[in-house]
């Protein structure tokens, strides 16, 4: 059982991220699901396959070139912990802010208990903190290697949590 929960987590972290193949969600993700996440915005994309499906898009509508890759899996009976590092190229609006058009680059570790070959229950947590810190920090100005002024952390802090930046 332990090779086809590593081969189902890896499909949830591979494949549907990579992809953007919402029917993935659908094949994989039990109806009644609940992910437990930490997602910077206040909504509910954590509740089935359905939900699943449209964090995955609201991501592919942010950032293209995605590339998520599942570094290590581990499994102990109904329970797969896989270690992931996710890359993409910033060409959609995020959270109000415009696209800058860099690679920002997160990783994180989902904790899955399956059940009848579904994902039942998940757990996610990932550096949010060094994707919008790659894409906020100040870009190089050409050719004397000082930092240029970029868009201010703050700003964004006040958009996803009111009240942080003022």
């Amino acid at each position: 059982m332990s090779d086809e929960n590593r081969a189902l987590a890896r499909r949830f972290r591979e494949d549907l991220w990579n992809t953007g193949d919402l029917g993935i969600a659908a094949e994989i993700v039990h109806p009644d699901c609940l992910i437990h996440a930490r997602i910077p915005f206040r909504t509910d994309f954590a509740r089935g396959p359905e939900a699943l499906g449209q964090l995955v898009l609201f991501y592919h509508l942010a950032f293209s070139e995605v590339q998520v890759t599942a570094e290590q899996i581990v499994a102990e009976g109904d329970t797969v912990a896989v270690r992931w590092t996710a890359r993409g190229r910033n060409t959609g609006d995020l959270l109000g802010l415009p696209p800058t058009g860099r690679v920002a680059t997160t990783s994180g570790v989902d904790v899955l208990r399956i059940a009848d070959g579904r994902i039942v229950e998940g757990w996610v947590t990932w550096d949010t903190l060094s994707l919008f810190e790659d894409l906020v920090a100040p870009e190089a100005k050409e050719g004397d290697g000082a930092a240029a002024p970029g868009p201010s952390f703050l700003p964004l802090l006040a958009r996803l949590w009111p009240g942080a930046g003022g």
